[in-house]
């Protein structure tokens, strides 16, 4: 399930790539979310064999990739393959995936190795060369730019928060699948990610929406006192010129520090508003949830 805005460009260059893929029976499905780009008409000339859901507006991130997820549990597919528009895996990710989580079906998440930027690509390229047999690691955090459900993950939790829209959706969604007993893994199956390519425009909204998505997690998930410690640390990595913060080891960071401190400080401060008028809303879904994750782990236990 590729997600696609705008994206006629990445869709022209990395479907192909996707399309190699060597695991059978496979859907291919794009979700486009109201593309003016002719998106569209580009996938239904060239490429007929895909299905395309063309939605009427944007729904961002988490909602595109719901309409996903609801068509393929109708359809009674067993996994569910989360993929950007940007990335190139290695043509045997699904069926060393799949076949993994047949062996371990408590797995219900699974990542894989992932290369961001141009700055890698030799190190993909050498990694799709020496690919050999392929040993899982559990992880506590999978990138929402290419990630394998179990369906069953979804019925038992729910699917993708859509207030975040962009960042931190699959993190929310991650944490509530851990506890709800489900585990999730990484495989070294090698996919190179170009990385932000259809937000890297979005500038300070970008920025914004880190910020502000990071706290109401916390908040959500963890309460009053973990959503206090998360500001701080959003006001500290936007505003602490002091602290060192390592792009390069990550470059999710960069969003913390998208110009000067004035204007970071005033997006931390919006951030901390939204959140602040979101609050009771924020607090109930986060029981909601977490009643529906107590629920399912019950009914595994009896």
């Amino acid at each position: 399930m590729i997600l696609n805005y705008n994206g006629r460009k990445l869709l022209g260059r990395f479907l192909p790539l996707i399309a190699r893929t060597d695991y059978q029976p496979l859907e291919l499905v794009v979700v486009d979310n109201a593309s003016t780009d002719d998106s569209c008409g580009w996938l239904r000339a060239r490429w007929p064999q895909v299905t395309l859901l063309r939605q009427d507006r944007n729904l961002a991130y988490a909602g595109g990739n719901n309409v996903g997820i609801r068509y393929a549990m109708a359809k009674g597919h067993r996994y569910v393959v989360i993929a950007n528009n940007d990335i190139e895996p290695h043509p045997s990710w699904i069926r060393e995936a799949v076949t993994h989580a047949t062996k371990h079906p408590q797995h219900g998440c699974i990542g894989f190795n992932v290369f961001n930027q141009e700055v890698t690509r030799l190190a993909f390229e050498q990694a799709c060369r020496q690919l050999g047999q392929t040993d899982w690691r559990p992880v506590a955090h999978i990138s929402g730019c290419s990630l394998l459900c179990d369906a069953e993950v979804f019925r038992s939790i729910g699917l993708f928060d859509e207030t975040y829209q962009f960042y931190a959706e699959e993190n929310d969604l991650e944490l509530r699948a851990m506890r709800a007993g489900w585990q999730m893994v990484e495989l070294p199956v090698p996919v190179w990610h170009m990385g932000e390519a259809s937000t890297c425009k979005m500038g300070l909204w970008r920025a914004y929406l880190s910020m502000r998505n990071l706290i109401r997690m916390s908040l959500k998930l963890d309460g009053l006192w973990r959503g206090l410690r998360t500001v701080a640390t959003v006001f500290n990595r936007a505003c602490n010129l002091s602290l060192h913060l390592d792009f390069d080891a990550d470059y999710t960071l960069r969003r913390y520090r998208p110009s000067s401190l004035p204007v970071n400080a005033g997006l931390a401060l919006a951030a901390l508003g939204w959140n602040l008028l979101a609050l009771p809303h924020t607090l109930y879904v986060g029981w909601r949830d977490r009643r529906r994750v107590a629920q399912y782990v019950a009914k595994q236990v009896g």
